[in-house]
């Protein structure tokens, strides 16, 4: 595959799941909790489903080390479990929880279909590129946004940052750049293609979850 084919998947594989990505961050859920209009009990929720996505992401990716294809996306450095983990220990107990929350139906379906992506690692691949570069990009807003909204400490932010990774922008266009060296398939391809936009459908199903939870503990504290 050529260079120009290896740029052209970067800005196919964007512009194929641009409408997935826009309808996600439109979820009522991910809105409202952004413009302030929740509370940090919902942060709190969604942080809770996210140590079961990413203890079944990064356990599936760990168990590919040593690949030399994958290993270049797969940076340990990018790994979350650690730090969310750290935060909920902080922030479960000052909202009223004693342990991490069950996981929800469709965060059961999300952790079911990683650990079967897996069998594909294009597709693993996928939910990698989603995760982690949404992340380094819109996540970083997310975190600013808590802080401000619902005075969360930057202490208890600590899944928004990346140690070792200083300049979010050129590491990004780096991870692009591998990934288009990994995409040099059509078999590859297009497993990356359905995966990234099966990866919206299940972060859409979590935030309707998410957004039913959360109108239902309001309900039974009313």
């Amino acid at each position: 595959m050529s260079l120009d084919d290896q740029v052209l998947f970067s800005a196919r594989l964007k512009e194929a799941t641009q409408s997935d990505h826009r309808e996600a961050e439109g979820s009522e859920f991910i809105t409202t909790l952004m413009n302030g209009t929740r509370t940090s009990r919902d942060y709190v929720l969604l942080l809770s489903q996210y140590t079961y996505i990413y203890s079944a992401l990064e356990t599936e990716v760990r168990a590919l080390a040593g690949d030399a294809d994958l290993d270049p996306i797969f940076d340990l450095r990018l790994e979350r479990l650690s730090k969310i983990q750290a935060d909920l220990a902080s922030l479960l107990p000052g909202h009223g929880f004693s342990n991490i929350p069950e996981p929800l139906g469709a965060t059961k379906e999300y952790v079911q279909h990683i650990r079967a992506a897996a069998g594909d690692p294009a597709r693993l691949v996928a939910h990698h590129y989603l995760r982690y570069l949404g992340d380094l990009s819109g996540g970083q807003i997310i975190g600013r946004l808590v802080e401000r909204h619902y005075g969360i400490a930057q202490d208890d932010l600590t899944m928004w940052r990346f140690d070792g990774i200083d300049k979010h922008k050129p590491y990004k266009d780096e991870y692009r750049a591998k990934l288009d060296a990994y995409a040099v398939t059509p078999e590859r391809v297009s497993s990356l293609l359905e995966e990234a936009a099966k990866g919206f459908t299940l972060n859409k199903a979590l935030f309707r979850d998410l957004l039913t939870q959360s109108q239902q503990s309001a309900l039974m504290s009313a």
